[in-house]
């Protein structure tokens, strides 16, 4: 049986990992200052939306069409939590996808859940 995606399960898991290493020692933002939306993108899993203006607002949007899984909802969500930390940072290359320093905390993220980097 798939999971049926809503903001509310995002936003969940969204805490989930904040609270678990890497992320708790990241300063990211609390759920209530991210909105989370299911999308039904067939060729984007997940997506992070951020803005630098005088205050920081996220988006963290997760596809139905993509996610089933519980497990598949955390991987994705932390890799979209890299991205957001990333922005917070200023790290971000900007049109670029994945620089440098996001492969090497998708290497952290990944020692510290048992996920497989080459999958993420």
């Amino acid at each position: 049986m798939a999971l049926l995606l809503t903001p509310q399960i995002i936003e969940g898991a969204y805490e989930f990992l904040r609270a678990t290493p890497p992320f708790r020692n990241w300063k990211l933002p609390h759920a209530d200052e991210v909105t989370f939306v299911v999308s039904r993108h067939k060729l984007h899993v997940g997506y992070h939306r951020g803005s630098r203006r005088k205050i920081y607002s996220h988006e963290i949007g997760i596809s139905s069409a993509c996610v089933g899984h519980t497990n598949t909802l955390l991987r994705t969500m932390a890799h979209e939590m890299i991205h957001q930390y990333q922005q917070r940072q200023r790290t971000d290359t900007p049109n670029t996808e994945h620089n440098a320093e996001f492969t090497r905390l998708a290497r952290i993220v990944c020692r510290h859940h048992g996920w497989d980097e080459k999958e993420f």
